[in-house]
């Protein structure tokens, strides 16, 4: 899927520049963050998995999901998973094991614990008492049709295939048409544009081998994996929200369903996402996405219907910092959460959290963190009065825990 991601890239690229027109209405005092590094708390659970992800509740415990990653070995079978508690000061309260190879979780109204993946979802207490797991129905019932799923794969070969082609041959095109000039005629930007399409036509070749060997077994494994994989949990008051890969393409689809997991229904599909990441949160009896390919959050009713997208994207060269209002890197903002206040906290691969009114205005930075690694799962979470707040490092397996600027006490961790 590279030739894909390139293609993605390309876009984004005139996005940027169209963007970078814009004059931004960013000042000094909203780039400043609000809050810093308190702690870092390191998570490791059995047979070195670590942090996928986390929450916090009402009482401003944070939830740590502790895992295989979304897409480990599938020959590994029962791969269990843990979540750990942690107090506000990162000490921690609580832990139980997870029965099947959890990819997200999330906390409702009332501190119930909802945590899905491998197809399943389940509910445990505050103290971590299983209170009913099921095996998500509508996945179950995709992943009969295997004579459906074939056609899938068939038809998902062929689209890959000619997208795969028709981009190379208008690279190619484009190369040739500029190598028909003169060395000398051609100009600084056209010289570069000369060797940018030597380079990705080269990467095209070596990503040839991987199309001609792509065969229908290869492909429904590869569909019944992203259908398994839970990408995003939200609960609100009546609804739970699930997001996990339809069966045709790379889109995402949102299901909702009942606390108790009945009336399993469809509201969303075809939803885009980078890297495998898209986070699901609600605000009130609404569900808000992490459109992490378009540079916004959005929010839609509990049917699925559009209520507003906001957000913007701008790439800078390297060394350079994007507008604290903008969007930076290739797909952000990759998670979000909603304070008590309405207010949405969004989060960046590279460590950035911004905050932004219900109607989508920026309010100012919240903090930068450095974090290694390329477009990951940031989840993030705070306290009841937004005090405190966490965040996902998911490559070091930690929890950073955030105050704000001016609190002096030290906590447990690193």
């Amino acid at each position: 899927m590279n030739a894909i991601r390139l293609l993605t890239l390309t876009a984004a690229l005139g996005l940027s520049a169209a963007a970078a027109a814009e004059e931004t209405k960013s000042t000094k005092a909203t780039a400043e963050p609000t809050h810093e590094k308190l702690t870092a708390v390191k998570v490791q659970g059995k047979n070195g998995h670590g942090i996928q992800t986390l929450c916090a509740d009402s009482q401003g415990r944070v939830l740590a999901l502790v895992a295989a990653s979304r897409y480990f070995d599938s020959t590994v079978k029962n791969t269990a998973s843990e979540v750990r508690v942690l107090s506000p000061d990162g000490k921690q309260v609580e832990s139980w094991t997870v029965p099947f190879h959890a990819q997200s979780l999330n906390v409702g109204p009332d501190g119930t614990v909802f945590v899905a993946g491998d197809g399943k979802v389940a509910r445990f207490d505050r103290a971590g008492k299983e209170l009913g797991q099921i095996e998500l129905p509508h996945i179950a019932e995709q992943l009969k049709d295997k004579e459906g799923m074939r056609k899938k794969a068939e038809e998902q070969i062929k689209l890959q295939k000619d997208s795969f082609e028709q981009a190379r041959k208008q690279f190619t095109a484009q190369k040739e048409k500029l190598e028909k000039k003169k060395p000398e005629d051609l100009t600084a930007t056209e010289k570069k544009q000369l060797e940018q399409f030597k380079m990705i036509l080269k990467s095209y070749e070596e990503q040839g081998d991987y199309y001609a060997k792509m065969t229908v077994d290869s492909v429904v494994s590869g569909i019944v994996s992203r259908l398994k994989v839970i990408n995003g949990i939200a609960v609100s008051e009546k609804d739970l929200f699930l997001v996990c890969g339809e069966s045709k393409g790379y889109g995402y689809a949102i299901w909702r369903m009942t606390h108790d997991f009945q009336d399993a229904k469809q509201v969303k599909g075809g939803v885009g996402g980078c890297c495998g990441q898209m986070d699901i949160q609600v605000a009130g009896t609404d569900f808000l996405l992490a459109e992490n390919t378009n540079y916004k959050f959005a929010r839609y009713d509990r049917d699925g219907k559009a209520l507003g997208a906001w957000g913007k994207g701008m790439m800078v060269a390297p060394g350079k910092e994007c507008p604290p209002d903008c969007f930076g890197g290739c797909c952000n903002p990759m998670n979000l959460r909603v304070n008590k206040a309405g207010d949405v906290l969004t989060a960046e691969s590279e460590g950035v959290i911004k905050r932004f009114s219900a109607k989508g205005e920026f309010l100012g930075t919240v903090a930068k963190v450095a974090l290694t690694g390329g477009c990951k799962n940031v989840a993030v979470a705070m306290t009841p009065d937004a005090d405190r707040v966490y965040f996902c490092d998911q490559p070091n397996s930690q929890v950073i825990i955030l105050a704000k600027k001016g609190e002096k006490k030290a906590v447990g961790g690193n």
